[in-house]
């Protein structure tokens, strides 16, 4: 659904480094999950969207828990989501290799692994740099084009199938659904008749005869929409635009 195509950060990140040396002890223990980036299309997870081809695609997201083994990442769709560390993860940090004792709770970070059955994820690669991903703007370059490849905003009128939403940018703009669209709000999934004036969403998909067609929607809780509406800051630097009067 909502994938993030931020291949920019992952190039910039550069080749794959080697696997830290796990006589160092600076591996973290192994373990098992799966990549936000890889997408399970069953659950329809935005933050887990697999490409058509390719593999899976990364995620971006900022730590806000470490443990023994695994860290806590919140990705820009408001969601939490746990990514298992294993001895075969890879550290990257402006290029260079780096270590898991390199990261740090607030960090910005690409994700590229594989998703798991309990919505966890396995890293092959976790990788950062200075000022976050991809540098100003990263977030937004990995989400894609607002308005073409994703739409976020509130609901301000529904006419099904179609929902008008200002965007956070200010611009409203339709969202047409059809029978392929998928809805969620959190793990769950609901159905139109759900969505409400005043409900906060993210949609992904693509344009269609000048109408926004998406393949899936969230909805996001107020928590949600105010971890995003941050992040979207951190990520580009700028705070997001007041709403029109």
């Amino acid at each position: 659904m909502i994938g993030i195509g931020c291949l920019g950060l992952f190039g910039a990140l550069g080749a794959p480094a080697q696997a830290p040396d796990s006589s160092s002890g600076q591996n973290p223990p192994s373990a098992g999950g799966q990549d936000p980036a890889s997408g399970a299309a069953p659950s329809q997870n935005p933050g887990t969207r697999q490409r058509a081809e390719g593999g899976p695609r990364p995620l971006f997201g900022k730590i806000t828990a470490i443990r023994d083994g695994a860290i806590e990442l919140a990705t820009p769709d408001g969601q939490t989501l746990t990514v298992k560390l294993t001895s075969q993860t890879e550290f990257r940090k402006d290029r260079e290799p780096a270590k898991a004792t390199d990261f740090k709770v607030g960090d910005m970070v690409m994700v590229r692994g594989d998703e798991n059955g309990d919505h966890s994820v396995t890293a092959r690669i976790v990788g950062a740099r200075t000022g976050g991903p991809g540098g100003p703007g990263g977030g937004s370059r990995q989400m894609g084009t607002l308005g073409k490849d994703y739409v976020v905003g509130e609901v301000k009128s529904i006419d099904a199938p179609r929902l008008n939403v200002l965007r956070s940018d200010n611009v409203t703009q339709t969202v047409e659904l059809n029978e392929e669209t998928s809805l969620r709000k959190g793990r769950d999934s609901i159905t139109m008749a759900d969505i409400q004036v005043g409900d906060h969403v993210i949609a992904r998909g693509a344009m269609e005869k000048d109408v926004f067609v998406p393949k899936g929607v969230m909805v996001m809780n107020a928590e949600q929409w105010k971890r995003m509406q941050e992040m979207r800051e951190q990520y580009s630097g700028q705070k997001a635009p007041p709403p029109k009067p």
